[in-house]
């Protein structure tokens, strides 16, 4: 007898990820779409994200939304070496803020984008990734999510040009973004479901989903702990150009 068919098991669907990943983000961010980029990766990303989790596969909902980050955050590295005053327009201020990225890793000011240097729009990031997700069935935590991983990708590939070696990667995708994007991948896809899978039952969602939500919790919390305490000494370009 043959198995029925499950959409969140077909190669397709990760591949139809995978190409709306890269039209979302490519041509926008080398169009330098300030708007439709997010708004774009945002619609795209959250009906993906919706198909698994409104088929209770909550593995298939952390794998295309990571499958999708991995992409776009690669496409966006690339483009901001080969083209990055292009790229910039897709970002409010992008000029300033790959200055500012500059300015944090040679001179040793306030990393942009953090808690540190922008209190208020982290706020927002964390509420967007958490409470956001829960009211809205994931969208405001995929929007919050995909900014994340956009602004990250784009500083990335700009320190990467800087510093002119790929094999720098390793600075320029520091461990505490790492870390949030992990946490904040599974945050969002577990405080979808209320809304998609469990019809506003949050205390059935919260004793199901308890290890789960400890663990990804946790990673996002590391991850912003991190970014406070580490950015100060993260500056290896003088170690292996010292006499």
């Amino acid at each position: 007898m043959a198995k029925a068919y499950q959409l969140t098991r077909d190669p397709v669907f990760y591949l139809m990820a995978v190409l709306f990943a890269l039209f979302t983000t490519g041509l926008s961010a080398f169009l330098g779409q300030l708007r439709f980029m997010p708004i774009s990766q945002t619609i795209a990303l959250s009906l993906f994200m919706a198909l698994a989790l409104r088929r209770r596969d909550l593995r298939a909902a952390l794998s295309v939304v990571a499958l999708w980050l991995v992409t776009t955050m690669l496409v966006l590295i690339v483009l901001t070496l080969l083209a990055p005053t292009q790229v910039e327009r897709a970002f409010a201020d992008g000029f300033l803020h790959r200055a500012a990225f500059s300015e944090w890793y040679f001179t040793g000011s306030p990393l942009p984008a953090s808690f540190t240097a922008a209190p208020f729009a982290k706020t927002l990031e964390i509420a967007g990734i958490t409470v956001g997700s829960l009211l809205t069935g994931g969208v405001v935590g995929v929007w919050s999510l995909v900014r994340l991983a956009n602004l990250t990708a784009f500083s990335a590939g700009h320190l990467l040009g800087v510093l002119e070696s790929p094999l720098w990667i390793f600075v320029a995708l520091p461990i505490w973004s790492l870390l949030q994007l992990v946490g904040a991948t599974g945050l969002v896809a577990l405080c979808a479901e209320p809304m998609l899978v469990d019809r506003f039952a949050f205390r059935q969602w919260l004793q199901r989903r308890r290890r789960e939500l400890a663990i990804f919790g946790a990673l996002y919390a590391i991850g912003l702990i991190a970014e406070a305490v580490l950015p100060a000494f993260w500056h290896f370009h003088g170690i292996f150009t010292m006499n």
